[in-house]
Order: C-alpha cells, then structure tokens, then sequence
C-alpha cells in the first residue's frame, strides 16, 4: 500500500513539473491601452491589447517583461520586453523582437 502510494504521488508530481517549468497563456496579463498618434497632421486615439508575464503601468507608460505581444491594426510585435508610450503611440521593443503583418480585416488571434 505505501509503495502504490509513493509511485501515485511520484506520478502526479512528474505531471506537473513541466506545468510549473513551461510558461503558458493562462501565466499572460492582458492590459487594454488608450493611445493617441499623430502624424502627417492626421491624429489617431484608440484602444490596443498588450499580452505579457509581468506588465506596470503608469500614466505615461506601460512596461512589459517576458512574452509580450501588442497588436496595433493588422500588426502583431512580439518581444522580450517593450515600453509602450500611450501618449505619443511610440513602442520600444527589446530582446527578440518579432513582427507580423496579418492580412487586412484578419483577426488577430495568434
């Protein structure tokens, strides 16, 4: 009975290591930002998403730590860590940065 019971709980906790090592998308915080942009005299203000583990706001700036991911239109920035600056719309990425253009009027949702 207590060796059933040991290879029972040794069992469990090997299943749930990689859980615990491998981070996942219930581990991501969603913050949804306001940002106005201006160029070419034209000015935009919207809403956009911004995915990542550790995410701190602040009135002029929202940084991301780990997995981060914003979408402005049909453009999808991954990156190690950003700052997203909502008063101007400018991002600063860092680390290993990625950029994907999605087709026009395609969901967002990778």
């Amino acid at each position: 009975m207590r060796f059933s019971m040991l290879i029972l709980s040794l069992t469990f906790f090997a299943w749930t290591l990689p859980a615990q090592t491998n981070p996942n998308a219930s581990q991501q915080r969603l913050v949804t930002a306001g940002y106005t942009a201006t160029g070419g005299g034209i000015v935009e203000t919207g809403m956009l998403p911004l995915k990542g583990r550790e995410i701190t706001t602040t009135d002029s700036l929202l940084k991301c730590h780990a997995d981060c991911e914003i979408t402005i239109h049909n453009v999808i920035l991954k990156a190690d860590e950003l700052d997203f600056h909502p008063k101007t719309g400018e991002v600063e990425a860092r680390g290993n940065v990625r950029v994907k253009v999605l087709p026009q009027g395609a969901a967002a949702t990778e």
